[in-house]
């Protein structure tokens, strides 16, 4: 039987490898166990969301848009506003913000949208790397390219690494700030630095923050890359789009929701591919979702 033969070049699952590897395997009986292998929130879920999510399970009854519903796009436009320091209305719920179920599942699916097979297409990452970064290079026909991180740098990645030829063919560059599984924050620099490099060789930058609420300075919380962009004077985020979770943020991993904002065209392009293949979220998850960004 014919299949894509992409497929054949994917290694196993690092986190399913994993499992199997450490499946015998058991603590002292009196000690705790500490899993350090997956970034699983300790603590549970908010009562009033899970109490949200129960009284909103009458909305099972209709099917929810790909889009998502407006309350859920405006309560995610006001978050983004307030914690990046945005002007008011420079993020737009209409038409720069989707709902997605989970970062993982967007961050794959982003690939897929904006790659074109046919013209050798690199797609640059940082190493190490939350593996889908390389899954979702592969499936869309494209070669990954890594940035390989080191202590002497803070493990941010050196985009002078990559030559110009790899440059020429990049079609997008993914980013994780704070970096996972190093925790390495993108500065201003960096920032400014990758932005050009998108203008000059016209790929997309594909920012990963879903770890950006976990910070021990409370006075300075990471620099977001739509702040960064508005530092930057680059206020119409062409050529951007960031991906956040509330898995991390809300400790609500198994809710699978998240949210894609930035450059109104990419996100239109997105939604299109997403009418098609995605999963929209379903309506009691849209409305515990609004409640979590609201607090």
């Amino acid at each position: 039987m014919e299949r894509d033969p992409n497929l054949d070049s994917l290694l196993p699952y690092p986190f399913e490898r994993l499992a199997r590897l450490i499946a015998h395997d058991a603590p002292p009986d009196d000690r705790p166990l500490i899993r350090m292998s997956i970034g699983e929130p300790r603590h549970p879920a908010p009562p009033a969301l899970v109490n949200c999510l129960k009284e909103s399970l009458d909305d099972l009854g209709r099917y929810p848009t790909a889009r998502g519903e407006p309350e859920l796009r405006e309560a995610i436009a006001s978050w983004a506003t307030r914690r990046f320091s945005l002007k008011p209305g420079q993020l737009n719920p209409a038409s720069q913000i989707l709902p997605v179920s989970g970062t993982r599942e967007g961050l794959f699916a982003i690939a897929q949208t904006v790659i074109d097979p046919h013209r050798a297409p690199v797609v640059a990452m940082p190493n190490p790397f939350y593996q889908i970064y390389e899954g979702a290079a592969i499936l869309a026909g494209a070669q990954p390219v890594f940035l390989n991180t080191f202590p002497e740098t803070g493990y941010v990645p050196n985009l002078d690494a990559i030559p110009g030829d790899s440059w020429k063919r990049c079609q997008l560059l993914y980013l994780c700030s704070p970096g996972n599984p190093t925790g390495a924050i993108l500065d201003l620099a960096f920032y400014d630095h990758a932005f050009r490099l998108a203008d000059q060789h016209g790929f997309v930058v594909v920012a990963d923050e879903c770890y950006s609420e976990l910070y021990s300075d409370e006075t300075r919380p990471p620099l977001g890359m739509l702040e960064a962009a508005q530092q930057l004077g680059r206020d119409r985020f062409e050529h951007m789009i960031v991906f956040h979770s509330l898995s991390k943020r809300s400790s609500v991993p198994g809710l699978r929701s998240g949210f894609v904002a930035g450059d109104r065209m990419l996100i239109e392009a997105f939604h299109r591919y997403r009418t098609y293949h995605g999963c929209a979220l379903p309506t009691p998850v849209q409305q515990a979702s609004v409640w979590a960004w609201r607090d």
